[in-house]
């Protein structure tokens, strides 16, 4: 059930938010980081580090409302309100990962995800370097360039 409400939270924000003449460049951020997504998660959970229960449609070990939810959707909106400015571009990171790692967090709280051989903080260090990667490709890719 969790991941229904993630999902669906997830969509209203995003029809809350979304900047539909941006869309067909953004959406770009969003596929790479359900590509991204999907590729980590998957070598993670094969080796064991960490189990998602009850994922409702399974998609490669984690669940298909997770990754067309909160993935695809933070991915759209990441790129769309990639900031220009070098300073801010370290605080969209630190925002983003803070707000992803504690949606993670959450998630273990709710034992939809359990950690095997994994603990919060890797997944804080992956997700840093996930969101370092999205904001790569959202500036040399998409061409959001900073000032």
């Amino acid at each position: 059930m969790e991941w229904i409400i993630l999902f669906a939270m997830m969509w209203i924000l995003f029809f809350t938010l979304i900047d539909w003449k941006a869309f067909k460049v953004n959406v770009w951020g969003g596929l790479f980081t359900v590509g991204m997504q999907t590729f980590v998660d998957s070598q993670l959970i094969l080796h064991k580090l960490y189990v998602i229960h009850n994922p409702m449609i399974d998609i490669l070990g984690t669940s298909l409302f997770f990754v067309a939810g909160p993935v695809f959707v933070i991915g759209v909106l990441f790129a769309q309100f990639h900031p220009v400015k070098r300073w801010a571009v370290a605080g969209h990171l630190i925002v983003i990962t803070t707000m992803f790692s504690s949606m993670e967090y959450l998630l273990t709280k709710r034992n939809a995800l359990e950690y095997i051989n994994w603990h919060q903080i890797d997944s804080v260090g992956v997700n840093v370097a996930a969101m370092g990667l999205l904001s790569w490709f959202c500036m040399t890719i998409l061409g959001k360039r900073m000032g």
